[in-house]
């Protein structure tokens, strides 16, 4: 009898009342194979005219929506991140693997009904198989809330809101991954940290590389803010990633701004991930002028600071331009115009535009700006600050720290008469 209780202990399957089931060691298992196994198609899902029985009304348009955003026909394979609806369970983010007993994630039960293999999100290991009227494309939190306004009172009254929200984080944060590293960044870390009673937060940063833009963002502002860039929640930054724009928010203290904060959207403006619901958080004022550098001069990063040493030489210099030359450091600084970094015996003239209430109002002198001065890799706002950009993060950090070595000399230079 207890050699018989230890095997079912090795191999248990939790099942709860919705049918999730949970197989800890097979379904890790399992996903080192499938993760690197590209031989297995997408299925096609094609969105069905008539709504179902079974799902809420909301939760159809929600379907409905995702569908006419990705067009006719949806493609789901391996590694798809998707919100999956079972019984009277909440609406639960969810991403398709293998199933560890069958070794497939699509499978077609009697009268032809096709299925595919879902793993849930903080959910206790929690996995099963649904039909594809069941499942739609995931589309971040705000778009699930916004289309079915009943699910977060179904959440609270059931106590998963908390649970519920990390799933969604844990989601959003692997939507920022290929699609063909998901499995490998997520089932290894998250079983390895499950062994060592890791907190589920530690599980999302652990997965992101050191150069991604969750990690990146809010420890360059920290930087930042220690250089006297960003105080008072002024200032921001902004990087491309994979197509993506990832936009710090505004409004916050630039020290303590963590991976969750921050936006991401596409080149079009359409948000793909926000920050959780309950931070309340705002996208940065900066966002257009962002998006014109992005553009305009293909920028792959963008910073935008509050530099005290500029303020100072936009007082001590009233036109509207600034000109710098005979300093190293300026050797630091890049020619849009002839694609290569300026020489120490050439001239820099960089762009002041005049402040105005709202930032979106600089959009146009911004622009003239850009069309005026092609060598360009700033453009200086009088008595505000400056937005600097580069191909990558790197070279706009390396920029903004040789501007901010020339204005304080330059400053020296007017007060002394040199």
């Amino acid at each position: 009898m207890i050699k018989m209780n230890e095997k079912k202990s090795n191999d248990i399957l939790h099942k709860s009342r919705y049918g999730r089931e949970s197989t800890k060691k097979k379904i890790f298992e399992v996903n080192q194979i499938s993760s690197n196994d590209s031989s297995q198609s997408a299925i096609r899902v094609l969105p069905k005219r008539k709504r179902s029985n079974k799902l809420p009304p909301s939760v159809s348009r929600c379907i409905l929506n995702c569908s006419l955003r990705k067009g006719t026909t949806n493609e789901l394979s391996i590694g798809d991140i998707v919100w999956a609806k079972t019984g009277k369970y909440p609406i639960w983010p969810g991403i398709i693997t293998s199933d560890p007993e069958t070794k497939t994630f699509f499978k077609k039960e009697k009268k032809s009904i096709s299925m595919l293999h879902i793993y849930y999100f903080n959910d206790a290991y929690k996995r099963n198989w649904l039909r594809l009227k069941q499942i739609f494309h995931f589309s971040g939190k705000n778009d699930i809330l916004a289309g079915n306004p009943k699910l977060m009172k179904q959440l609270s009254r059931s106590k998963l809101k908390v649970k519920w929200s990390r799933a969604v984080q844990e989601a959003e944060c692997l939507l920022s991954i290929k699609k063909n590293e998901r499995l490998t960044a997520f089932f290894d870390t998250k079983f390895i940290s499950s062994n060592h009673d890791m907190k589920s937060e530690n599980n999302i940063q652990s997965i992101l590389q050191k150069d991604h833009p969750r990690i990146l963002i809010p420890e360059l502002c920290k930087l930042f803010f220690t250089n006297g860039w960003v105080t008072g929640t002024g200032g921001g930054i902004s990087i491309k990633y994979n197509n993506q724009i990832f936009i710090a928010p505004s409004g916050v203290q630039k020290e303590r701004m963590e991976p969750d904060d921050i936006f991401v959207q596409d080149m079009n403006g359409a948000d793909i991930e926000v920050p959780p619901y309950e931070k309340n958080l705002s996208k940065s004022q900066c966002t257009p002028i962002f998006m014109c550098s992005y553009i305009e001069r293909n920028a792959g990063a963008v910073i935008h600071i509050h530099s005290p040493e500029l303020v100072k030489l936009c007082l001590l210099n009233p036109e509207n331009e600034l000109r710098i030359s005979g300093l190293e450091m300026i050797k630091g600084i890049y020619n849009e115009e002839k694609g290569r970094f300026y020489d120490n015996d050439e001239e820099v003239i960089i762009p002041i535009i005049e402040n105005s209430k709202y930032e979106r109002d600089l959009v146009d002198t911004f622009q003239l700006a850009l069309m005026k001065y092609p060598s360009t890799s700033a453009v200086v706002v009088r008595n505000h600050g400056m937005y600097v950009w580069g191909s990558d993060w790197k070279s706009a950090k390396t920029q903004c720290e040789c501007y901010e070595y020339v204005f304080n000399i330059m400053v020296f230079k007017k007060i002394n008469n040199l």
